[in-house]
């Protein structure tokens, strides 16, 4: 029991494994997984069912170390549709888009990432299709 610690969900990576931690009215419980997608997909639910903001996970510094080499695995993800569920967080807004096979994907964007990245998405459109 942890007395006056608000609720909160965390996600952290140990060794290969993934925590999602939850305290809930001073309570803290803990559940491992071996996949990533499957703890996101947990604490994304936890984080729902508690009423709190999307956050972005937290790892450690091995993960960190494993990045380049997770980036060239993961396939393309084609988006199929954003959906209107925009919510706050500590780094700014958080928005889901989602790819042809229904797999989730949230985005957390600053105002600076967000006009970066529509920045670069309309230079690209533009060189595919011209103006």
């Amino acid at each position: 029991m942890v007395a006056g610690e608000p609720d909160d969900v965390r996600l952290k990576n140990v060794n290969g494994q993934w925590i999602v931690q939850v305290v809930e009215n001073g309570k803290v419980t803990r559940r491992l997984f071996n996949a990533q997608d499957l703890a996101e997909s947990y604490a994304e639910l936890q984080r729902m069912r508690l009423g709190l903001p999307g956050k972005p996970p937290i790892c450690e510094d091995n993960i960190v170390n494993e990045r380049p080499k997770r980036l060239r695995e993961v396939p393309d993800f084609m988006i199929d549709d954003v959906l209107e569920l925009a919510e706050y967080s500590d780094r700014g807004i958080v928005t889901t888009v989602v790819d042809t096979h229904g797999l989730r994907l949230r985005l957390h964007l600053t105002a600076e990432t967000s006009e970066l990245l529509c920045e670069r998405i309309a230079d690209a459109l533009e060189r595919r299709y011209g103006k």
